[in-house]
């Protein structure tokens, strides 16, 4: 079986590659997990002999972070939260 090198650029105005273990309060790690990069090449180059081996992510732009506020409505709400509705 042969290798091949592939690169590929992603770039948008906003990405979250979610922890699992922030549960209902979603935190991003600040870069995209092993599994995510797998996924992205191969929903784009895929074939049953294709095997996606990362290697390597480079951040060509500063982080910038953003806060986020859900409705959520769970057993952990403040009271005050509850009362106001």
């Amino acid at each position: 079986m042969s290798a091949y090198t592939v690169e590929m650029e992603i770039s948008g105005d906003t990405a979250m590659w979610t922890r699992p273990d922030t549960g209902d309060c979603p935190v991003s790690y600040p870069a995209p997990t092993y599994s995510a990069v797998k996924a992205i090449f191969e929903s784009v180059l895929w074939g049953p002999a294709i095997i996606v081996v990362p290697v390597k992510v480079e951040i060509c732009a500063p982080l910038q972070y953003h806060s986020y506020y859900t409705n959520y409505g769970g057993p952990l709400r403040e009271g005050k939260a509850i009362k106001d509705g």
